[in-house]
């Protein structure tokens, strides 16, 4: 160990300008791999208060703001012009767990979930065509915004091994994003004819954090035309103008159990974008009672910018040297460099079914199909990312969606209203266990494989006259698999990841009026 840490020492006295360099470095690589595609090609459930008690369960039912942006003939369903909107509260808690250290974040937030507006027009008693409806309407479809911590104490294993290790004799003056980092900062050794190795003498164990703080959403703007015949055939389509915005800023620190170092590498990610995407639906009702439900979504086709840059800071002591530190990289986390790239992801299939109990209530199902092999990365100028491409077709799969929910009204203004979710994972089972390596971009090392979603979900309705007012309660179960960076080593008894639990209760209101 001291023999590395004065070779870094030495190597700092012979290169004086090492300031003035890191200062002026940032990453210049694509900011954009398979983690970010699959991170924006998942949605949540969001919606209407009255959507949210009954767990999205309304494909084959419409007559909701939310629920025509899942399958717009919804909208043929409205008799009325309608004005709504929805805020929601929001309290999202992280725990980690990886090996024996748990951890864990908190946050608040106030959200818009949705707002619209449905115009309904009577074509006369002569026609079949009962209802001519148009709607502009805006609903939240994901929620970036967390905290996470991850904690690690006395492991064998760490980044710079996996730095190091992946380098070979390549020259110094070759070296770009982390590998380039590592190296200024003293991290890593160039041995000429051998290759890199890391400032960690053998067997050293480390304790390490990783601090994590994601912002932002997905929201999208639908515009929807639909129609009903007869009140036993409705039909609609919709443009659906869709935006991301989502901010991460990322800590990762590492330092030997013995104090002989520390370092710690930051990133910061800004994402905008605007995409677009097409659905068209029907729902028709047989016979009394029953209703059945059908939507298809295009792929959405995104055009998105990432605004990022990193830094690395790093203390290195050997002896009676003074401490090392390149304060240079840690000033230059925020000097912005910007790439610019096409995203599209997935379409998807639903299929509905609804009974009705007369007046007196309604149960309903959501059967929604999504193949992640489908989602596609692209250069500015739409040229694939194949490599990229075929990563993400070999580690996910097409995957299933239910939702169940059910209405009951006590009194003629007041109605109960509850349901539950089940989202799959979007990765093959195979994918964490196999300890599959998902390529990072950048100087970004972690990445995350989200597991399946649940939700349980209840409300109440206050309807009378033109005003109604509804109230929602949801609790959101995510789990994932958070890797710090990719650990390829044989070493079994340190975790490879953390497994991380995200608890989300929202509190939804909505209330409008029906003219």
């Amino acid at each position: 160990m001291m023999l590395n840490v004065n070779n870094t020492i030495m190597k700092f006295i012979q290169n004086l300008s090492i300031f003035a360099l890191v200062s002026l470095f940032t990453t210049a690589a694509m900011a954009q791999g398979e983690y970010d595609a699959m991170k924006f090609s998942q949605t949540d459930l969001h919606g209407s208060a009255r959507f949210m008690s009954m767990s999205g369960a309304f494909g084959a039912l419409g007559g909701d703001a939310t629920a025509i942006s899942y399958n717009p003939a919804g909208i043929g369903v409205y008799r009325s012009s309608e004005f709504t909107f929805s805020p929601t509260f929001s309290r999202t808690r992280s725990e980690s767990e990886l090996g024996l250290s748990q951890t864990s974040g908190s946050q608040l937030n106030l959200l818009l979930d949705g707002i619209a507006y449905v115009g309904s027009f009577r074509t006369g008693s002569n026609s079949s065509l009962t209802n001519f409806n148009f709607g502009i309407s805006y609903n939240k479809l994901k929620d970036f915004n967390r905290t996470l911590r991850i904690h690690g104490q006395n492991r064998t294993n760490s980044l710079l091994d996996k730095v190091a290790g992946s380098l070979g004799d390549v020259q110094p003056s070759m070296l770009g994003d982390l590998p380039y980092l590592a190296y200024e900062t003293y991290l890593i050794n160039h041995l000429p004819g051998i290759g890199y190795e890391s400032i960690l003498g053998p067997g050293e164990r480390l304790d390490n954090d990783m601090y994590f703080e994601e912002d932002g959403g997905i929201g999208v703007w639908d515009i929807t035309l639909g129609g009903n015949w007869d009140h036993y055939l409705y039909v609609g389509g919709s443009i659906g103008i869709q935006n991301i915005h989502y901010e991460l800023m990322s800590s990762y620190w590492e330092s030997p159990v013995s104090n002989s170092f520390e370092y710690d590498l930051r990133n910061a990610i800004v994402t905008d974008g605007t995409g677009v995407n097409a659905k068209i639906g029907v729902i028709i009702r047989p016979f009394a009672g029953f209703r059945f439900g059908f939507a298809m979504h295009s792929p959405t086709y995104y055009y998105l910018t990432d605004a990022f840059a990193s830094s690395l800071y790093s203390d290195l002591y050997g002896g009676s040297f003074v401490p090392v530190s390149s304060e240079g990289a840690h000033d230059a986390a925020f000097s912005e460099n910007y790439a610019d790239y096409q995203l599209s992801t997935p379409g998807k299939l639903l299929y509905s079914v609804a009974y009705m109990f007369g007046k007196r209530g309604l149960l309903s199902l959501d059967w929604e199909v999504i193949d992640y092999n489908s989602t596609q990365l692209r250069s500015e100028s739409g040229f694939p990312y194949d490599e990229t491409n075929d990563e993400i077709a070999a580690h996910t799969r097409a995957i299933s969606n239910l939702r169940l929910g059910g209405e009951f009204r006590i009194s003629e203004t007041v109605s109960l209203r509850a349901g539950g979710a089940w989202y799959q994972s979007p990765y093959r089972d195979s994918q964490a266990a196999a300890n599959t390596e998902i390529v990072t971009v950048g100087t970004t090392p972690h990445y995350s494989m989200g597991q399946e979603l649940y939700y349980m979900t209840g409300g109440v309705g206050y309807r009378t006259g033109s005003f109604f007012l509804d109230a929602a309660l949801v609790h959101q179960t995510a789990k994932e698999q958070f890797f710090n960076y990719y650990d390829g080593s044989n070493d079994h008894n340190d975790a490879k990841y953390a497994n991380v639990k995200t608890n989300k209760l929202n509190v939804v209101l909505s209330t409008g009026f029906r003219f």
